[in-house]
């Protein structure tokens, strides 16, 4: 840490907290700067799912003076009965977003004014999004300005694959893993799962490649109007009763995704194994690791992200043993531990052994209740910090240490409930990220808190 950091991270000031209430339970949040003010505001998705009919609305908390927000919603969109899934997306090329509100049958496009919200469309376009959610959420990569026009494509997932359209056109379906299956007890039930998308940069074209992964194959897809088409199917080497996880990034910073896969197996004697494949050139994967990391005896699954901020991608693991110890702790004393670990990439490859781990204990959580935590750099000087709940009312941030991961001690403490759902946002132009935590499912899922350092 330089001295211009320290002396701006000794000189910044106390953090903000606040806390934004709703009249109905909170099932998702997300941050966009609606009212072009150069503050994002905090965009919460609600629902009764007591009532009949269900009672959904989009609450907006706008940032005011200085940053702060509100304690009850500026302004509210009563959604529709049927509404799954939200998504921003821009539609007519002038800010802010639109909000776009799908279920299984088409969407309802609606256009920020400035006070509230006005109807702008609906489209007809069936997908594979729900229809009367009682547990309404965002999103991910529901869409993104794909080939550079200011207007956002949809990605819509369908059961050939994913749709993607404008609000005005459909312009292509792309083939791609889409898993579902159909289980049968006193009902039946229909599950579907979707891959994980990333896009990446085409050599000689200005739009972007699209990129999907599940669990067993990688699709891309290019060219124009995305007609180009490849699939990898994953190197897993699956034996009986393993389980498979995968995520894509450009680790390696060659502007083409990575495969990290996870496989997992046993219950008590619980194993974990995660594979990298680095990119050899576009398309092209290795039939051998680049590297290997085994656990034995614990959950573990890894996290890929910039630890000591020099634009690498590394692996963050987090391991919670299922051992005697943590039972008797969980038992006990009404705790878990955890150890978190970080294997730092250099430009060329993983080392064996962790470059960082850290020991944690927090309390464990009851009923549907999560302990929450999030990966950020919440002070500012480019290296990556952690938030998780210590205890039951306390939320504590412990910032980046090039020795041991994260400090021993916390920075900040912050006295609420703390379990729920914790994201790192950029929600102003302070160097810091800030935190939203909600609590879905919880019997504090009416209430959100917002940290703004």
């Amino acid at each position: 840490m330089n001295w211009i950091v320290l002396l701006a991270f000794l000189a910044a000031p106390d953090p903000q907290v606040y806390t934004l209430e709703t009249e109905t339970n909170v099932w998702d949040a997300t941050a966009v700067d609606l009212n072009q003010d150069g503050i994002k505001d905090v965009l919460l998705l609600t629902n009764d799912e007591t009532a009949f009919p269900l009672k959904k609305e989009l609450c907006v908390f706008l940032a005011g003076k200085g940053g702060a927000y509100p304690e009850t919603p500026s302004c509210r969109l009563v959604l529709s009965e049927e509404t799954g899934a939200l998504f921003l997306a821009e539609v007519d090329s002038a800010p802010p977003v639109e909000v776009v509100a799908t279920s299984g049958t088409g969407a309802a496009v609606y256009h920020f004014d400035g006070t509230g919200f006005a109807p702008l469309a609906t489209v007809e376009c069936p997908s594979l999004y729900p229809s009367g959610s009682r547990e309404p959420a965002f999103a991910k990569f529901g869409a993104k300005d794909l080939d550079g026009d200011g207007v956002d494509e949809w990605l819509l997932p369908t059961a050939r694959g994913v749709q993607i359209r404008t609000l005005d056109r459909e312009i292509a379906t792309v083939p791609c893993d889409v898993v579902s299956e159909l289980r049968s007890g006193e009902s039946l039930y229909i599950t579907h799962r979707l891959p994980d998308i990333q896009t990446f940069p085409v050599a000689g074209q200005q739009a972007l490649g699209l990129a999907f992964l599940s669990d067993e194959y990688a699709d891309f897809a290019y060219g124009e109007d995305w007609s180009l088409h490849k699939r990898v199917r994953l190197p897993l080497h699956l034996e009986e009763k393993w389980e498979a996880s995968a995520s894509m990034k450009d680790i390696n910073g060659d502007n083409f995704p990575d495969l990290v896969i996870t496989q997992m197996r046993g219950t008590v004697r619980m194993y974990a194994e995660t594979h990298v494949y680095l990119a050899k050139e576009p398309f092209v994967y290795a039939e051998t690791p680049d590297a290997v990391f085994p656990c034995t005896g614990a959950v573990s699954s890894p996290v890929v992200m910039d630890v000591d901020g020099d634009k690498l991608l590394d692996l963050v693991f987090i391991r919670i043993p299922f051992g005697v110890g943590n039972i008797v702790n969980f038992f006990v004393r009404g705790k878990i531990s955890a150890r978190a670990e970080a294997h730092l990439f250099d430009g060329k490859q993983f080392r064996e052994k962790a470059d960082y781990s850290t020991n944690m204990t927090m309390d464990a959580p009851e009923g549907r209740a999560r302990v929450a935590y999030a990966f950020g750099d919440f002070n500012g000087d480019g290296r990556m910090d952690a938030v998780y709940g210590s205890a039951g009312d306390t939320l504590a941030v412990y910032t980046g240490d090039p020795q041991r991961f994260i400090t021993s001690k916390p920075w900040k403490k912050f006295t609420m409930p703390s379990f729920g759902n914790a994201r790192a946002e950029k929600l102003n132009d302070n160097p810091a990220e800030d935190i939203i935590l909600f609590r879905p499912g919880g019997d504090q899922a009416k209430r959100v808190d917002v940290i703004v350092f």
